[in-house]
């Protein structure tokens, strides 16, 4: 039989039967692996768990729903990472959303979920409310003007050398709160 360790923190390894590799694959920036365990589908970049099939939806959804309930009449958000799509997917499904910008660093992990993990997204890039931009969300947010209702951060956990490390510095979350609106 083969197995395959499911990393879902530094304290939690799990080792489970692997039904099949979906996809595996090396981007410019991670190693993307989409493989089916008893875990269901799960998503996997440099060998850490970043969602699977059994759980996603409570992840995602208590990302957003607080977040997107506690902001009166929330017209805009951003999200900065979130390649699976399942933020966007939450994100709009509030009615008063009017714009979307998420702006994710790797475009294989996109696309390669929307090839083998549609459900998680659930046709989100076809909503003309979603601008998805393929970029780096600390660059993007840094440089922006525009403001927005409520910043979404669904981000890989910090890996020292990794490309998101300085989405989880001080300096970010600094700059990124003066693009709120008030309220």
């Amino acid at each position: 039989i083969n197995v395959t360790t499911c990393e879902f923190s530094f304290l939690t390894k799990v080792t489970v039967p692997l039904k099949s590799i979906m996809y595996a694959g090396q981007s410019e920036y991670q190693k993307v692996d989409i493989i089916e365990t008893w875990f269901g589908k799960t998503l996997v970049t440099d060998g850490k768990t970043q969602s699977a099939k059994c759980d996603e939806h409570m992840y995602h959804e208590a990302l957003v729903h607080p977040a997107l309930l506690k902001v009166k009449d929330c017209k805009s958000v951003f999200i900065g990472g979130g390649g699976e799509l399942a933020t966007a997917r939450e994100v709009l499904k509030h009615s008063s959303v009017e714009r979307v910008v998420m702006v994710d660093l790797d475009n294989v992990v996109v696309d390669m979920c929307q090839k083998w993990l549609p459900e998680w997204g659930d046709g989100a890039t076809d909503d003309p409310r979603l601008e998805l931009i393929f970029g780096d969300a600390y660059a993007w947010m840094m440089n922006t003007n525009e403001m927005f209702d409520a910043i979404i951060m669904d981000i890989s956990d910090p890996i020292e050398a990794g490309p998101g490390i300085k989405l989880y510095t001080q300096e970010f979350y600094s700059y990124a709160v003066t693009r709120l609106n008030s309220g």
